[in-house]
């Protein structure tokens, strides 16, 4: 029985020490350590307001350039969803989504 060998503990657990848990602002993270769910909403508002500003420029360009009604509604309405296609894709790579 003496020569037999020792076998240390298991540990109970196998991440580290658990980080405390902090809810208070916008910055919180979600349990994942993603963005929280106000970040995201944030940001795809960010990406929408960006396609409307991008739409309404090139309406306002369109216009300006003597192009019809139809036409510049068409172009405005492409840019917005190329615009806010975008900045979500750029988002998504920042890891804000």
């Amino acid at each position: 029985m003496a020569n037999q060998p020792v076998t240390p503990p298991t540990p109970t657990h196998t991440q580290g020490p658990a980080a405390p848990a902090t809810t208070q602002g916008a910055t919180a993270l979600s349990e994942t350590g993603g963005p929280s769910r106000t970040e995201k909403v944030m940001a795809l508002v960010i990406a929408i307001l960006c396609g409307a500003v991008g739409a309404l420029l090139a309406f306002i360009i369109t216009r300006h350039l003597e192009a019809n009604s139809l036409v510049a509604v068409g172009s405005s309405g492409i840019t917005f969803l190329g615009v806010t296609g975008v900045v979500k894709y750029i988002e998504e790579k920042l890891g804000v989504l």
